[in-house]
């Protein structure tokens, strides 16, 4: 198994939607987000709540989701591919992004498949040495292209 899917696997555990934990509706606006993200705070603030490590938990992912849904990039990665998105994100920005999904397509699978057999060949490389463009040269060949590196090569006369 991949670590990017076991990542998936391990977000989509929590099951909790990031707009859940700020009680507000998919798609709300930057300012909601904002007033949803204070009146929690305050509510959870572990100084507030001293001795109570849960209020600090809720409170960690009060600030996860505050950090996603205020950045306008990673809160429309968000609402586009969940919490996978927001983890590639993190680790190969927003054009890993784009490329992990697109090649996780059922278009782009089916593309490759399709040029597969069309080509009848797996990939380019494999084609250059069915067809012999990357083919080594034969024996004889070597054998005149190789110089003799024991002898010293003529001299010119000039000391």
């Amino acid at each position: 198994m991949s670590h990017v899917d076991e990542a998936a696997r391990r977000l989509s555990k929590t099951g909790t939607s990031l707009y859940a934990v700020l009680e507000l509706k998919k798609g709300a606006s930057p300012e909601d987000v904002k007033k949803a993200y204070r009146k929690l705070a305050l509510r959870y603030h572990p100084d507030k709540n001293r001795g109570n490590p849960q209020a600090a938990e809720i409170f960690k992912e009060i600030n996860e989701a505050h950090s996603v849904l205020s950045d306008p990039t990673k809160k429309r990665i968000y609402d586009q591919h969940g919490s996978l998105g927001i983890y590639l994100y993190d680790h190969f920005g927003e054009e890993g992004v784009r490329y992990y999904f697109m090649m996780h397509s059922c278009w782009f699978k089916t593309l490759v498949i399709l040029c597969t057999l069309l080509t009848c060949c797996c990939c380019c490389c494999c084609c250059c040495f069915c067809c012999g463009a990357l083919k080594p040269p034969p024996e004889e060949m070597n054998k005149k292209c190789q110089t003799n590196v024991h002898t010293k090569p003529p001299h010119s006369g000039e000391d």
